[in-house]
């Protein structure tokens, strides 16, 4: 539970950014992008985990690819139906978001642990 509950606050943080560097400042879309977080990074954690604990290697990676690619579809959907901000493409911002902040996730992942 723990994990989940770090891995959404470090994504929150790491998406808001991003978010404010794509020039995304309407309070109301910044509200979109967390919402949209707070539904996929609990999902993709868990699931992950449970790869992880429970699966061989292969299973992990699988599974991660698989749950990272939900996560941007879902999340483009999202942005694409309620986000008032134009200058980007919805599915550009979803996975520009989704890249960094897994990257920045694991290279903070492998410092900590």
């Amino acid at each position: 539970m723990d994990s989940i509950i770090i891995s959404l606050v470090m994504t929150l943080i790491i998406e808001f950014i991003i978010a404010i560097c794509l020039k995304i400042k309407d309070k109301e879309d910044l509200k979109v992008i967390i919402f949209a977080n707070i539904l996929t990074n609990p999902v993709v954690v868990f699931c992950t985990n449970l790869a992880f604990t429970f699966g061989s290697q292969i299973t992990y990676i699988v599974t991660v690819i698989m749950f990272e690619i939900l996560a941007v579809i879902t999340e483009y959907k999202l942005y694409k139906e309620f986000l008032i901000f134009k200058e980007k493409s919805p599915i550009y911002i979803s996975i520009i978001s989704n890249i960094f902040s897994f990257s920045i996730g694991l290279i903070i992942d492998k410092i900590i642990f």
